[in-house]
């Protein structure tokens, strides 16, 4: 037996068929390469992931077995429905952490030119009584941000994400009492 559950206000579909205590799930949006899809199906108990969309053929697609047993300790089976949800947006359109703001030109808040030259964007930005704390997202594939200020980093973790983290007076020169 087959279920088809609408998926992305109707453009998009899943299939959930059982076949020997296994749920051969298929689902298919449309490809607006706006970023990356996760599929998530959905019961009377909660909802299981069952993965992100790949771009296949002009669509994003996606397949996936599971065995009935974990579906039904995870809450979904028999399954009542499916979700699509964007989970990475490709135009930096992502969900920034709590109070944090985005900046696209960290340089003009920089009080010296060599700062000024180094702080390229997109950082992220959060206003304190004291000045401002400017966040990079850290990534070893990726140049070191604001290298002239290397050793003043510190390394926080916002909301799951790493970033490289850099303390400023409101004029845009390096805070070091915060890193004493």
């Amino acid at each position: 037996m087959e279920r088809r559950f609408s998926l992305w206000e109707g453009r998009g579909w899943l299939t959930v068929r059982e076949e020997q205590n296994r749920a051969v799930c298929a689902a298919q949006l449309p490809n607006d390469g706006k970023g990356l899809y996760k599929c998530w199906l959905t019961g009377g108990g909660g909802k299981a992931l069952l993965g992100t969309f790949v771009p296949q053929g002009g669509v994003l697609r996606l397949e996936r077995t599971l065995t009935i047993s974990e579906l039904e300790r995870q809450g979904v089976w028999p399954p009542e429905g499916g979700q699509a949800v964007l989970s990475f947006s490709f135009d930096g359109a992502e969900k920034l952490p709590a109070g944090w703001q985005r900046e696209d030109n960290p340089g003009r808040l920089m009080g010296e030119p060599l700062l000024a030259a180094a702080a390229k964007g997109p950082a992220l930005i959060c206003r304190d009584e004291r000045g401002f704390l400017l966040a990079y997202l850290y990534r070893k594939d990726r140049p070191f941000p604001l290298t002239p200020l290397f050793c003043f980093a510190r390394l926080e973790t916002l909301e799951g994400r790493d970033y490289l983290c850099f303390p400023f007076r409101p004029g845009g020169c390096p805070r070091l009492d915060d890193l004493l």
